[in-house]
């Protein structure tokens, strides 16, 4: 049996998996670290926005662009804060500002990483890099879980909605209203994870040989240029 059938191409219109899981890799990583150095300053700047660009590239422009200024503007507030002013308005400004910048721009990447990747090219990519299945489908089952338990969410609201529970419900009787939503929710939670996990064992993602795979991933120009700037980027940022 083969191990690739082409059916369709899974790398014609974004990013390949791989070149995504080392993007949101390191911008985690740089993000997460601040160095006050010039020249260093300005490169986690970049790294910082390329979620919000690449968001806007897939057509979801106010998202993308409300999220780059506020990032930006968490980097000026960080980057140029002075405590002479008012120490105890500065620490808070502060602390909202690094929230923002460390954690915000992964956040993104993995909104991208959910609206641009097919499971099966996202399990497609983990087995060509070798990853154990320990982890592959804990990783599959969780990456078609939040968008499930997304729309399970929205279904419970509507469903409120229609019997009356709305906000002015919710300040009368917030416990209640807790309730009403906790739930129903942890009820959806807890069988659709079944349900997720069963389907990944019918569809062979236990198995131990290889699958047969339906969709092709192949690392285009593109996608190497982007990893050898973004790891070069990464390592200048780390040493100087």
């Amino acid at each position: 049996m083969m191990n690739d059938v082409l059916v369709k191409d899974g790398n014609n219109k974004f990013l390949d998996p791989r070149t995504k899981l080392l993007l949101i890799l390191i911008i985690s990583l740089v993000s997460l670290t601040v160095n006050d150095m010039v020249p260093v300053v300005y490169i986690r700047l970049i790294f910082m926005i390329i979620p919000s660009v690449l968001i806007i590239v897939i057509g979801r422009y106010w998202i993308g662009f409300i999220f780059m200024m506020l990032i930006i503007m968490a980097w000026l507030v960080e980057s140029m804060i002075a405590m002479q002013y008012n120490p105890v308005l500065t620490i808070l400004i502060f602390i909202v500002a690094g929230i923002i910048t460390r954690f915000l721009p992964a956040l993104l990447m993995g909104y991208y990483i959910l609206k641009t990747t097919e499971v099966e090219q996202f399990i497609s990519s983990l087995e060509r890099m070798e990853f154990p299945r320990k982890l592959t489908i804990p990783l599959a089952v969780m990456f078609r879980f939040i968008p499930t338990i997304r729309e399970e969410s929205k279904a419970i609201r509507d469903a409120m909605k229609m019997r009356g529970i709305n906000l002015k419900f919710a300040l009368k009787h917030p416990v209640k209203f807790i309730e009403y939503r906790l739930v129903p929710l942890l009820n959806s939670v807890i069988k659709i994870g079944n349900e997720l996990t069963m389907a990944s064992i019918t569809r062979g993602l236990a198995l131990n040989y290889s699958r047969t795979v339906m969709t092709t991933l192949k690392l285009r120009l593109f996608d190497w240029v982007l990893m050898i700037v973004a790891v070069v980027f990464c390592v200048l940022y780390y040493l100087i």
